[in-house]
Protein backbone atom coordinates (compact mmCIF):
# COMPACT_ATOMS: atom_id res chain seq x y z
CA UNK A 1 0.00 0.00 0.00
CA UNK A 2 1.23 3.50 -1.27
CA UNK A 3 2.89 5.57 2.45
CA UNK A 4 2.73 8.74 3.34
CA UNK A 5 6.96 9.95 3.58
CA UNK A 6 5.77 12.93 6.27
CA UNK A 7 5.46 10.31 8.49
CA UNK A 8 9.32 9.71 8.40
CA UNK A 9 10.12 13.53 8.96
CA UNK A 10 14.04 13.69 9.16
CA UNK A 11 14.45 10.14 8.14
CA UNK A 12 13.18 10.84 4.70
CA UNK A 13 16.78 12.11 4.56
CA UNK A 14 17.75 8.47 4.73
CA UNK A 15 15.42 6.88 2.04
CA UNK A 16 16.93 6.06 -1.17
CA UNK A 17 14.76 7.79 -4.11
CA UNK A 18 13.02 5.30 -6.78
CA UNK A 19 15.14 4.74 -9.67
CA UNK A 20 14.51 7.87 -12.02
CA UNK A 21 13.55 5.47 -15.28
CA UNK A 22 10.14 3.67 -12.99
CA UNK A 23 9.07 7.18 -12.52
CA UNK A 24 7.42 10.18 -14.17
CA UNK A 25 10.09 12.90 -13.28
CA UNK A 26 10.03 11.33 -9.89
CA UNK A 27 6.96 10.34 -8.75
CA UNK A 28 6.05 6.53 -8.97
CA UNK A 29 3.56 4.35 -9.81
CA UNK A 30 1.99 1.44 -8.10
CA UNK A 31 1.32 -1.61 -9.83
CA UNK A 32 -2.20 -2.51 -10.42
CA UNK A 33 -5.02 0.55 -10.48
CA UNK A 34 -2.59 3.23 -9.91
CA UNK A 35 -0.60 2.79 -13.26
CA UNK A 36 -3.74 1.75 -14.73
CA UNK A 37 -5.53 5.13 -14.46
CA UNK A 38 -2.35 6.92 -16.19
CA UNK A 39 -2.87 4.44 -19.11
CA UNK A 40 -6.37 5.05 -19.75
CA UNK A 41 -6.24 9.18 -18.38
CA UNK A 42 -6.98 9.97 -21.84
CA UNK A 43 -10.66 7.81 -22.40
CA UNK A 44 -11.97 7.61 -19.08
CA UNK A 45 -13.06 11.03 -17.28
CA UNK A 46 -12.46 9.02 -13.94
CA UNK A 47 -8.97 8.11 -14.74
CA UNK A 48 -8.36 11.69 -16.28
CA UNK A 49 -9.41 13.15 -12.46
CA UNK A 50 -7.54 10.87 -11.03
CA UNK A 51 -4.51 11.26 -12.66
CA UNK A 52 -4.97 14.42 -12.03
CA UNK A 53 -5.33 14.98 -8.76
CA UNK A 54 -1.49 12.73 -8.26
CA UNK A 55 -0.08 15.30 -11.06
CA UNK A 56 -1.46 18.28 -8.57
CA UNK A 57 -0.25 16.20 -5.67
CA UNK A 58 3.15 15.44 -7.00
CA UNK A 59 3.37 19.28 -7.83
CA UNK A 60 3.17 20.62 -4.51
CA UNK A 61 5.43 17.99 -3.04
CA UNK A 62 8.06 18.82 -5.30
CA UNK A 63 7.78 22.44 -4.12
CA UNK A 64 7.23 21.84 -0.37
CA UNK A 65 9.55 19.11 0.18
CA UNK A 66 11.73 18.59 -3.23
CA UNK A 67 10.49 15.39 -3.52
CA UNK A 68 7.18 13.22 -4.06
CA UNK A 69 6.04 12.31 -0.31
CA UNK A 70 3.28 9.78 -2.35
CA UNK A 71 5.56 6.42 -1.88
CA UNK A 72 4.81 3.38 -4.25
CA UNK A 73 5.82 -0.25 -4.46
CA UNK A 74 9.24 -1.33 -2.90
CA UNK A 75 10.08 2.12 -1.41
CA UNK A 76 6.87 2.20 0.90
CA UNK A 77 7.79 -1.11 2.11
CA UNK A 78 11.33 0.33 3.03
CA UNK A 79 9.90 3.72 4.71
CA UNK A 80 7.43 1.16 6.56
CA UNK A 81 10.31 -0.74 7.75
CA UNK A 82 12.95 2.75 8.54
CA UNK A 83 9.66 4.00 10.41
CA UNK A 84 9.09 1.25 12.43
CA UNK A 85 13.14 0.58 13.02
CA UNK A 86 12.84 3.92 14.09
CA UNK A 87 9.56 3.97 16.59
CA UNK A 88 11.82 0.71 18.43
CA UNK A 89 14.83 3.00 18.83
CA UNK A 90 16.97 0.98 16.18
CA UNK A 91 20.42 3.24 15.72
CA UNK A 92 20.06 3.83 11.63
CA UNK A 93 23.35 4.24 9.94
CA UNK A 94 23.66 4.99 6.45
CA UNK A 95 26.97 5.22 4.43
CA UNK A 96 27.97 2.12 6.40
CA UNK A 97 30.20 -0.54 5.79
CA UNK A 98 31.29 -3.60 7.14
CA UNK A 99 34.75 -4.79 6.61
CA UNK A 100 35.58 -6.94 9.69
CA UNK A 101 34.10 -9.53 12.01
CA UNK A 102 35.03 -8.62 16.13
CA UNK A 103 35.64 -12.39 17.35
CA UNK A 104 36.06 -13.79 21.12
CA UNK A 105 37.03 -17.15 20.69
CA UNK A 106 34.82 -19.31 18.47
CA UNK A 107 32.36 -16.34 19.18
CA UNK A 108 31.67 -13.71 17.01
CA UNK A 109 30.88 -10.31 19.35
CA UNK A 110 30.53 -7.39 17.08
CA UNK A 111 31.93 -5.68 13.63
CA UNK A 112 34.20 -3.13 12.31
CA UNK A 113 32.65 -0.88 10.03
CA UNK A 114 33.21 2.57 7.96
CA UNK A 115 31.19 5.16 8.26
CA UNK A 116 32.14 8.09 6.04
CA UNK A 117 35.78 7.06 5.95
CA UNK A 118 36.01 6.52 9.62
CA UNK A 119 36.39 3.27 11.25
CA UNK A 120 34.62 1.99 14.34
CA UNK A 121 34.16 -1.20 16.19
CA UNK A 122 30.41 -2.12 17.40
CA UNK A 123 29.75 -4.68 19.43
CA UNK A 124 27.09 -6.67 20.19
CA UNK A 125 26.03 -8.82 23.55
CA UNK A 126 23.57 -11.77 21.88
CA UNK A 127 25.09 -11.69 18.60
CA UNK A 128 25.47 -10.30 14.58
CA UNK A 129 22.93 -10.34 11.64
CA UNK A 130 24.21 -10.53 8.81
CA UNK A 131 21.67 -9.22 6.05
CA UNK A 132 23.44 -8.37 3.50
CA UNK A 133 21.46 -9.29 0.09
CA UNK A 134 23.41 -11.46 -2.33
CA UNK A 135 25.93 -10.69 -4.63
CA UNK A 136 25.12 -9.36 -7.66
CA UNK A 137 27.95 -6.92 -8.14
CA UNK A 138 30.69 -9.96 -7.02
CA UNK A 139 32.35 -10.45 -10.55
CA UNK A 140 34.06 -13.23 -9.14
CA UNK A 141 31.24 -14.73 -7.09
CA UNK A 142 29.38 -14.88 -10.59
CA UNK A 143 31.40 -16.11 -12.76
CA UNK A 144 32.37 -18.98 -10.33
CA UNK A 145 28.43 -19.50 -10.13
CA UNK A 146 26.97 -19.57 -13.16
CA UNK A 147 28.61 -21.58 -15.86
CA UNK A 148 26.97 -19.32 -18.84
CA UNK A 149 28.56 -16.36 -17.45
CA UNK A 150 32.12 -17.24 -17.72
CA UNK A 151 33.56 -13.64 -17.23
CA UNK A 152 30.59 -12.67 -14.51
CA UNK A 153 30.16 -10.07 -16.92
CA UNK A 154 27.57 -11.10 -19.34
CA UNK A 155 24.59 -10.02 -17.69
CA UNK A 156 23.43 -6.95 -15.90
CA UNK A 157 21.78 -6.40 -12.66
CA UNK A 158 19.45 -3.52 -11.19
CA UNK A 159 20.58 -3.97 -7.49
CA UNK A 160 22.51 -1.20 -6.53
CA UNK A 161 26.47 -1.52 -7.56
CA UNK A 162 27.71 -1.84 -3.57
CA UNK A 163 25.93 -4.65 -3.45
CA UNK A 164 29.52 -6.75 -4.05
CA UNK A 165 28.37 -9.39 -1.27
CA UNK A 166 30.45 -8.38 1.83
CA UNK A 167 27.94 -9.82 3.69
CA UNK A 168 28.92 -13.56 2.38
CA UNK A 169 32.97 -12.92 2.60
CA UNK A 170 32.33 -11.75 6.23
CA UNK A 171 30.43 -14.93 6.75
CA UNK A 172 33.32 -16.77 5.35
CA UNK A 173 36.10 -15.13 7.14
CA UNK A 174 34.51 -16.53 10.45
CA UNK A 175 34.06 -19.98 8.75
CA UNK A 176 30.78 -20.00 7.01
CA UNK A 177 30.50 -21.68 3.59
CA UNK A 178 28.95 -20.44 0.40
CA UNK A 179 26.35 -23.00 -1.10
CA UNK A 180 27.40 -23.03 -4.97
CA UNK A 181 25.34 -26.13 -5.68
CA UNK A 182 21.96 -24.12 -6.04
CA UNK A 183 20.22 -25.22 -9.46
CA UNK A 184 18.57 -21.57 -9.67
CA UNK A 185 20.53 -19.13 -7.27
CA UNK A 186 19.03 -15.70 -9.42
CA UNK A 187 16.23 -14.03 -9.96
CA UNK A 188 16.57 -13.27 -13.81
CA UNK A 189 14.95 -10.96 -15.59
CA UNK A 190 15.45 -8.98 -18.87
CA UNK A 191 16.79 -5.62 -18.40
CA UNK A 192 17.76 -2.65 -20.84
CA UNK A 193 20.94 -0.14 -20.38
CA UNK A 194 19.34 3.42 -20.23
CA UNK A 195 22.31 5.64 -21.14
CA UNK A 196 22.77 8.80 -19.05
CA UNK A 197 24.05 11.91 -19.71
CA UNK A 198 27.73 12.95 -19.23
CA UNK A 199 29.29 10.66 -17.22
CA UNK A 200 26.87 9.24 -15.68
CA UNK A 201 26.95 5.18 -15.48
CA UNK A 202 23.70 3.67 -17.49
CA UNK A 203 20.53 3.09 -14.98
CA UNK A 204 19.56 -0.71 -15.58
CA UNK A 205 16.00 -1.07 -16.19
CA UNK A 206 14.25 -4.18 -15.04
CA UNK A 207 11.04 -5.38 -17.29
CA UNK A 208 9.18 -6.51 -15.02
CA UNK A 209 5.96 -5.72 -15.14
CA UNK A 210 6.34 -5.84 -19.70
CA UNK A 211 7.05 -9.30 -19.50
CA UNK A 212 3.49 -10.26 -17.92
CA UNK A 213 1.62 -8.25 -20.08
CA UNK A 214 -1.19 -9.80 -22.64
CA UNK A 215 0.30 -10.60 -26.50
CA UNK A 216 4.02 -10.05 -25.20
CA UNK A 217 6.48 -11.81 -26.67
CA UNK A 218 10.49 -10.44 -26.19
CA UNK A 219 12.90 -11.27 -28.99
CA UNK A 220 16.85 -10.49 -29.63
CA UNK A 221 18.12 -8.33 -32.52
CA UNK A 222 18.02 -11.85 -34.05
CA UNK A 223 14.76 -12.37 -33.33
CA UNK A 224 15.45 -15.30 -31.25
CA UNK A 225 12.88 -15.20 -28.16
CA UNK A 226 14.14 -14.71 -25.04
CA UNK A 227 11.59 -14.24 -22.35
CA UNK A 228 7.99 -16.03 -21.95
CA UNK A 229 5.25 -14.29 -19.96
CA UNK A 230 5.15 -15.52 -16.17
CA UNK A 231 2.21 -17.40 -16.42
CA UNK A 232 3.56 -19.57 -19.51
CA UNK A 233 6.84 -19.87 -17.87
CA UNK A 234 5.00 -21.01 -14.71
CA UNK A 235 3.22 -23.88 -16.42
Amino acid sequence: MPFDARELGPLIDKLREPLSVITIKGMGLAAGQDIAHFYRATRSPSSALYVGRRLLAFAWHKLRYGRSMHLVNGNALVARLLKSADNRGVDLRTHARGVALLRDGRRVTGATVVVAGSEYEVHARRGVVLACGGYPHDVERRAGTFAYTPSGLDHWSAAPRTNTGDGIRLGESVGGRFNNTLDAPAAWTPVSLVPQRGDGADIVFPHLIDRAKPGVIAVTRAGKRFATRIEQAKK
